[in-house]
Parts: C-alpha cells; structure tokens; sequence
C-alpha cells in the first residue's frame, strides 16, 4: 500500500437515524351560558347569601368532576352586600372520591349582540376533599353597577362561563413525528402510489358508486374502513352537502395517501372532520395555515372554530398579532357583524395569549378577584 492509499478514507454519508416525536396534548373545553331574567329587581331586592345555581354540567372525558355557576345577587355574605359574587363550583361526582384539577375559566356578561361587555379570566385549582366534596373559584365583589351595565334590553342578564383543563395527562401516548407528519404513519413507495391512483381513477374493481352533485364516482369498497361512509351491504352511496372535486380529493387520498388539492381544501377539511380522518385533516389545516391572510381571516377564524382546527385558529391570532391592518380589511368588519362573541375570544388570545391578564388591568376592574370559597356554602 503506497502512501496515498494509506491515508485514503471512505468519504460517502454516514448513516445515522434521525428520531423526532410528538406527544399531542388537547385541552378539553366547556362552555355553559345562564339568562337570568328580572335582574335588576334581583339586585335591588336579594339579601346577601340568596345564591342562584345553574343545572350540573360535565365533560365526557372527566366524568369525575361536575361543575356548576353560582350567583349571589345581594353578595355572598353580608361583607359583600353592595357587590354582586359569582362563583365556578366544581364537585366530585363520589361522595368518596378527591379530585383535584385546575382550570382557567373565564366569566363573560353578553350584551343583546353576544358582546361581552365585562369579561375576566382566571386559573385556579379546584380541590374536592371527601366528605365536603366541593371548592369553587370566583369572584366575591363585583360592584353592582358594573353589573347593571350588561343587562340586556329585556331586563335580563345572561352570563357565559368557559373552562378549559387538561385530561389525564400521565398516559398521553407519543407519536413518531416523521411518520405522524410526512407520511400518514405509513411508509409507500412511488410505484405503489402509481398504482393505486390508476385503479381509483380507472374505476379498477370497483364494486360501489359514490354520488356526489349529481356526479358518480366508482370505488372499491374494500379500501374503505370508514363504516359512516360506506355500509358493506350498499352500491350505491349518496354524499350530500358536499363539493365534487372535495369528494374525489378525499377518495385520492384514501387510496392513495396524497393530497395535491390547493383550491378545496377548506372543503376537503369539512369532509375530513365528517369521517373522522384527523390524518386528512391536519394536512388540510396545514395547507390551510399558507393561505390565510387579512382577506379571508374571517373565514378561516369561523372555520376554525366550527371545526375545531387549533393549528388553523393559532395561525390566525399569530397573524393578528404581526399585522394589524387586518383591522381595517372588509372580512375582519364581517366577523365583527356576523359573530362577536368569536371575535371576543380571539382578540383575548391575541392579546393575553394563554395566560390570564395582567394584574394591572384586575386592579383597574376594583374588585377581588379569585377568592376560593369552599363546599357546601357556594
């Protein structure tokens, strides 16, 4: 071996595995609305202690805690007598059981329009301890004439309280990001690809007719796991409230697991949400975060919210946030017209993010806020 052998090395690419993962944690949400109607009678005649509640609320997903407003119109106690008390009560739904959460909630009075005319946002951690079983979070001196601003043109008062809290997060599964993201959790060569593209748009083996505007669409029925779009007894199948080329670029996908569609794919989100495709769903979100801009930010920010796209609506709040002539564009004035309420949530976003606002701004409001009361006398 002479001398240029001896220091000749292999210089090709080493190998390596490259591991990325994501652990999805999804908050769950509650969202409870109270009318009360004759309010400025109940102020001007409660004594202090008269407590109104609303009916038991829960969620699916935590069935161990229940949660319920209580309203003091004449304050909670007599120390509270020229204020108003509202109260989140969360309850353990075993006389033996604790249970401990915390939560953000928000309390929101609405005008006639749903504007929320009074709003306040806190996070506490709600502890119900056998045998009491209760603890509530509120707000023990709301000044009475901050109140009486927000009754609604029939004398009424109508309160909208939003929870929002984790599950059990100990048993969250983690995914492979690369598989999760790039390739739908599957791995698929580009002949295979070719090959199934040709049989969906040859009609190859097609046993079942999918109907959409009048349109026909032949499937094979075997490629469908989804039993809410195909039942195995049908030939045929109509698919309503639907956009044709929606359909089809869903169908491309299910045989195929591509999607190259730009122009439906708000359309194609809608189909996704329909039949339980998250995979399909968040590549449309994702498409959809490229597209939005200050023209059509009402109509993704509505979408968003009818569907649950949380990386949509994230994209949107980032954009109000950077450019703020989306003030001025014709689709934000829209939103403001057309629904208020979901204009009030994002512009909070925007501005507070997930946090609670700063305690400068809870001074100003000149009450106390987040006083815990426990058990059995809220």
């Amino acid at each position: 071996m002479n001398r240029s052998e001896k220091y000749t090395c292999d210089t090709s690419p080493s190998t390596y595995t490259k591991s990325s993962y994501i652990t999805p944690v999804d908050a769950l949400h509650l969202s409870q609305q109270w009318k009360i109607e004759n309010f400025t009678t109940l102020v001007k005649l409660a004594l202090p202690g008269n407590c109104l509640r609303t009916g038991l609320f829960r969620h699916p997903q935590l069935p161990e805690a229940f949660w319920q407003l209580c309203l003091y119109p004449g304050g909670k106690r007599a120390e509270n007598a020229n204020n108003v008390s509202l109260f989140l009560k969360m309850s353990s739904t075993s006389p033996t059981k604790e249970v401990r959460i915390k939560v953000e909630y928000r309390f929101h009075f609405l005008n006639d329009k749903g504007v929320a005319l009074f709003s306040n946002v806190n996070v506490g951690e709600f502890h119900a301890k056998p045998p009491k079983g209760g603890h509530s979070w509120g707000l023990r001196n709301i000044p009475k004439q901050k109140i009486l601003n927000c009754v609604r043109d029939d004398g009424s008062l109508v309160i909208s309280c939003h929870i929002e809290l984790l599950p059990d997060i100990n048993h969250t599964q983690c995914y492979n990001s690369w598989k999760l993201l790039n390739t739908n959790a599957r791995t698929v060569s580009g002949d295979f690809v070719k090959r199934q593209l040709a049989a969906f748009d040859n009609g190859f083996m097609a046993d079942c007719v999918l109907e959409c505007s009048g349109r026909q669409i032949p499937v094979f029925k075997a490629m469908f796991s989804y039993d809410e779009l195909i039942e195995s007894t049908e030939k045929k199948v109509i698919i309503e409230d639907a956009e044709y080329e929606a359909v089809r670029c869903m169908l491309r996908y299910m045989y195929t697991g591509e999607m190259e569609l730009d122009t439906e794919v708000a359309n194609v989100l809608i189909l996704a949400e329909r039949y339980q495709m998250d995979d399909l769903k968040l590549i449309c979100e994702r498409k959809l975060c490229n597209q939005i801009d200050k023209n059509n930010i009402g109509e993704m920010l509505y979408l968003a919210d009818l569907y649950n796209c949380k990386i949509l609506r994230r994209a949107a709040v980032d954009l109000l946030r950077t450019n703020h002539s989306v003030f001025a564009s014709h689709a934000w004035r829209l939103l403001k017209e057309t629904n208020p309420h979901l204009v009030t949530e994002v512009m909070e976003k925007a501005i507070f993010g997930e946090e609670s606002p700063p305690l400068k701004r809870q001074r100003h409001q000149k009450m106390l806020l987040s006083q815990p009361s426990d058990d059995e006398s809220v």
